[in-house]
């Protein structure tokens, strides 16, 4: 007789490590390249990891009224300061059904996930693309963002979440000490990542650490690019990258260009997710007795999104809006009840 359908959930902790960086970003480059740790910029203390980006595919797919080449503004020599507070949520869960039957389409905020708050300064200046990258490869400009005052909210954070006996963390007091942590990335004029630069101050410890890297890194994944094409009011096109974490996932972001009013757009956004590897080993899920081992294949993998967002192209980030996507990948084996449902959320709102 078969047991009764059961379901055990498991928040996943993202590994505390400098390699971890790796883990967000956009298109991370091949197996050959490997983050490169450099003196801290300006001789600050702290530890200051650049990693190299294999630039994102832009498709346009509807030029709209064909307008103009959309490029963001050349940067003068002495950066301007801007401050605007952002939120970031990322999150990753797996669920093993075991005949409940479990819905293939997810909700676009599951609800319930602690939100980084932090007031980001932001700056943009002019670079060398030879002095970002291995070659020239058309890196005109740098945007950094230094986050000040960060906070998680929205959970219990005195423990947030915790895989198997770790003690409980008090997650503000472990993201004090990475006060002024700096995400760098140099683009080219129409916004493709070239390379990244994480800086931690000394005093982040590796939770805070890690922490803010999953969700500053999520900063670059999601930076607005355009294609080298004309495009006006109605235009659609795609930016399709590799996304490294938890699961490696492929990702399109399809951008409907709502308006234009001279310097400023705005943006529908929409996120879609499948993952890259099409099977999960069963070995890994400590099947219950006399169940045997084997691979679960992807059954489905489905996205929900929304997102608009207003750009002025003369500044570092989005001036207003937000984006939030989760990704449910369905795997499923052949002859068997079993279901392993994995949930990846991940938002941005700047306001």
């Amino acid at each position: 007789m078969r047991s009764s359908p059961s379901r055990t959930s498991h928040r996943i902790r993202i590994a505390c490590a400098a390699a971890a960086t790796a883990l967000t970003l956009t298109a991370c480059s091949g197996a050959g390249s490997t983050p490169e740790q450099t003196p801290a910029a300006g001789g600050s203390d702290g530890d200051t990891v650049r990693i190299d980006l294999d630039p994102p595919r832009v498709t346009l797919l509807d030029p709209g009224t064909a307008e103009q080449v959309l490029t963001y503004g050349a940067p003068g020599t002495d950066p301007e300061v801007r401050n605007l507070p952002v939120t970031l949520v990322t999150g990753f869960t797996t669920l093993v059904d075991r005949g409940t039957g479990a819905d293939p389409r997810p909700p676009v905020d599951p609800g319930g996930l602690p939100a980084l708050e932090i007031d980001a300064r932001t700056t943009v200046r002019a670079v060398d693309g030879e002095s970002v990258t291995a070659g020239d490869t058309g890196a005109t400009r740098e945007v950094t963002v230094t986050a000040r005052s960060p906070i998680l909210t929205g959970a219990d954070t005195t423990t947030g979440p915790t895989n198997g006996d770790d003690p409980d963390v008090d997650w503000n007091a472990e993201l004090a000490g990475a006060d002024g942590f700096t995400v760098s990335y140099a683009t080219t004029p129409s916004g493709r990542p070239l390379t990244m630069t994480l800086h931690a101050p000394d005093a982040a410890s590796d939770i805070g650490r890690a922490a803010m890297e999953t969700r500053l890194g999520g900063l670059v994944t999601l930076a607005v690019m355009f294609p080298s094409e004309p495009v006006g009011p109605g235009a659609r096109w795609t930016v399709e990258s590799r996304i490294t974490g938890s699961t490696t996932m492929l990702q399109t972001v399809t951008y409907t260009l709502t308006g234009i009013d001279g310097r400023t757009v705005g943006l529908d956004v929409e996120v879609d997710q499948r993952p890259s590897i099409g099977a999960l080993s069963l070995d890994a899920i400590a099947p219950q007795e006399g169940e045997r081992g084997g691979e679960l294949r992807v059954e489905s993998a489905e996205t929900a999104s929304e997102g608009h967002l207003v750009v002025d192209l003369d500044e570092p980030l989005p001036r207003s809006g937000d984006v939030a996507f989760t990704t449910r990948t369905v795997y499923a084996g052949d002859g068997s009840d079993i279901r392993v449902v994995q949930d990846s959320h991940t938002a941005a709102r700047f306001n």
